[in-house]
């Protein structure tokens, strides 16, 4: 990038004083050209297009992009890899959705690239969170793909705070800190809750927290239902909670960690947890958790080292399904 340029020449060591010298009006082009910039363009970064084709940014409502980004997990990174393997897996696969009877080729979606992460965890949420409020600023419904699950922090916070958030994640994150920080992936949904009241928040197929993060669910009025929860009733009965909850709210969002799903299902994450959800549940709440107020959507936590590629498949199908669902939907649905 320009600005990276223009750092690299006043910063070696070296001979730094010549170089800016002799460079100096290169200098000041490239700082009043990054001046110019939308933090689209400063931020983001060209991939290879999601479905292997991206459509113009004008002609899109929906806009993918890729945070690679797990500095802060801490059993088995890797999800910063990511964006690229949905990227790739999304392009094998076919577009038709038999759920929502929609074509998916006739959507245009635009691939807007990766944001330009750094070691420094609130640089990188302050970046995605300036992209997400000129997406949204643009009337475009981002879909964002991680990283791990604490870069949904910093689109929340681009976000209304009259906000319902459906989670579906196999841990509930709300530790108020975690090894001594207070946003990580353990604690980003305390966080949140924080911002936009707990009762504004539902988490779905939770089976791993500790007894203070139960508690403050209790306390606070922050939803929770389990696998358990969901195998003793029809699943539709669980998906209308979820419509339910949400239609409360003029602004929806829903965020989905992959280990949401059994590791039979999806090997490929970060932090496992047995005795999950399966495929057809979590594409089924997924459907449900679309709806007409819904302003984006997170895919998180996919770790594609660790497998052959199966739970990037998932997760790119539960991508494909949410577009679609949310493409059906009238604007009086």
């Amino acid at each position: 990038m320009p600005l990276a340029w223009a750092s690299a020449w006043t910063s070696r060591e070296s001979g730094a004083s010549l170089v800016a010298s002799q460079n100096k009006p290169y200098i000041r082009y490239y700082c009043e050209l990054v001046a110019t910039l939308s933090h689209s363009q400063l931020y983001l970064s060209g991939r290879p297009a999601f479905t292997g084709i991206s459509s113009p940014l004008e002609k899109s409502r929906f806009v993918f992009f890729g945070v690679p980004f797990d500095r802060t997990s801490t059993y088995k990174p890797g999800s910063r890899f990511a964006p690229s393997a949905l990227r790739d897996v999304s392009a094998n696969l076919e577009l038709y959705s038999i759920r929502s009877n929609l074509d998916l080729e006739k959507i245009p979606i635009h691939d807007a690239g990766d944001i330009d992460t750094v070691e420094d965890l609130k640089e990188t949420l302050r970046r995605t969170t300036a992209v997400w409020k000129e997406l949204a600023a643009a009337s475009k419904i981002p879909i964002m793909a991680g990283g791990e699950h604490t870069v949904t922090k910093a689109a929340i916070d681009a976000l209304p705070t009259d906000i319902g958030l459906v989670n579906l994640d196999a841990h509930l994150d709300l530790r108020d800190e975690f090894l001594g920080e207070r946003i990580s992936h353990a604690t980003f949904m305390r966080r949140v809750a924080e911002r936009i009241d707990p009762s504004h928040v539902m988490e779905v197929g939770i089976r791993a927290f500790s007894k203070p993060e139960l508690d403050y669910c209790q306390d606070s009025g922050l939803q929770v239902i389990t696998p358990q929860d969901i195998r003793k009733n029809p699943l539709d009965k669980t998906a209308q909670r979820i419509r339910t909850f949400l239609s409360a709210f003029t602004h929806t969002y829903l965020t989905v960690d992959i280990d949401v799903l059994d590791p039979a299902y999806a090997p490929g994450v970060g932090n496992p947890e047995p005795d999950g959800i399966t495929t057809d549940e979590l594409l089924t709440l997924v459907q449900a958790a679309m709806n007409r107020n819904t302003v984006g959507f997170d895919l998180v936590e996919v770790s594609p080292q660790l497998d052959s590629g199966q739970t990037a498949a998932v997760g790119a199908k539960v991508i494909f399904e949410a577009i679609a669902a949310l493409s059906s939907r009238s604007p009086t649905k």
